[in-house]
């Protein structure tokens, strides 16, 4: 359990962090001369939209765990391990091929009213969840519900909090602020966290 404790923690708050998840908030925002507040907003609207569907997925995870609970060490030492051993590949290949992890699409934004650019934005960010706290779903529903929520609470809190502290930082500092190299390294350090985390799982009961 410890393990799927800390490996959420910190895959939560690398998701987070990441510029895909809060970044076009602040330039879309401020491009349209939204006041703090409205950016703010926007971003916990979107936010919860993003984690609300990664969540069903991941509970999908969890009803899969759930089957197969008599195999629970097998779950979280074996399958979990090589599960973020094969995201964090697919992560380090995307880095390479030079492709982004945007969820946003800039050019889609542009000429529409605030709510018609909150509600294309909320839908953009539930279409697509992330899935590499799937794993941890997985293996939390081989040890019961309270584990999954314990899952639940801390992915969306960390998550939506960290993107929320990111815009607040960015917004306050944009100018100042120099993102290029985690914008461009971004899948990468995706990536080896995610292989951090296979190694983590493997050797830690």
């Amino acid at each position: 359990m410890n393990q799927i404790i800390l490996g959420s923690i910190a895959l939560s708050v690398i998701h987070a962090m990441i510029p895909s998840h809060w970044l076009p908030f602040v330039t879309i925002g401020k491009a349209q001369g939204w006041g703090f507040r409205n950016i703010l907003r926007t971003t916990l609207l979107a936010g919860a939209a993003h984690t609300l569907s990664t969540t069903i997925f991941g509970l999908l995870a969890s009803f899969a765990g759930f089957q197969l609970a008599e195999d629970q060490h097998v779950i979280s030492h074996r399958v979990v391990p090589l599960l973020l051993f094969i995201l964090g590949i697919w992560f380090i290949m995307q880095h390479i091929r030079g492709d982004g992890h945007s969820h946003i699409n800039e050019k889609m934004v542009k000429g529409k009213t605030y709510k018609q650019l909150v509600f294309s934005l909320v839908i953009m960010m539930f279409l697509s969840p992330c899935f590499e706290i799937s794993a941890y779903f997985l293996s939390a529903g081989t040890i019961g519900w309270m584990a999954v929520a314990s899952i639940i609470f801390i992915y969306n809190l960390l998550t939506i909090t960290g993107m929320l502290i990111m815009v607040m930082l960015a917004n306050h500092g944009i100018n100042r602020l120099n993102i290029h190299w985690l914008q461009h390294n971004e899948q990468l350090i995706t990536g080896l966290t995610l292989f951090c985390l296979a190694i983590f799982n493997f050797f830690i009961d």
